[in-house]
């Protein structure tokens, strides 16, 4: 074998090598994220039968709206009270997150 050849084939054996240790790597950062991936995983599922069956899903909102329609209204109310009280907080947190530099 030439001496080009001799260096080729030792390059493509470390890169192998080295191509084995990242996938390892890779594999093993990857089990921490796995059950953030399991929920994404049902997620996608209830999104494709929803979906699939856009009669139900009108039909429980139509019937959740008409057992308290104050209730979810009230609540609908909150929860938009929150988020903006939420942008608020996050502004005002970059505001004096700057002014500290």
């Amino acid at each position: 074998m030439s001496p080009r050849g001799a260096g080729l084939a030792s390059r493509r054996e470390r890169l192998v090598r080295r191509s084995g240790q990242l996938r390892r790597q890779m594999v093993n950062e990857l089990q921490d994220l796995q059950p953030a991936l399991l929920w994404a995983d049902r997620l996608y599922d209830v999104w494709r039968w929803l979906r699939a069956h856009p009669l139900v899903a009108v039909a429980g909102g139509v019937g959740l709206a008409a057992s308290r329609p104050r209730r979810w209204l009230g609540l609908g109310l909150r929860a938009w009270s929150m988020w903006q009280l939420v942008q608020r907080l996050r502004a005002a947190g970059s505001t004096v997150s700057r002014q500290s530099r």
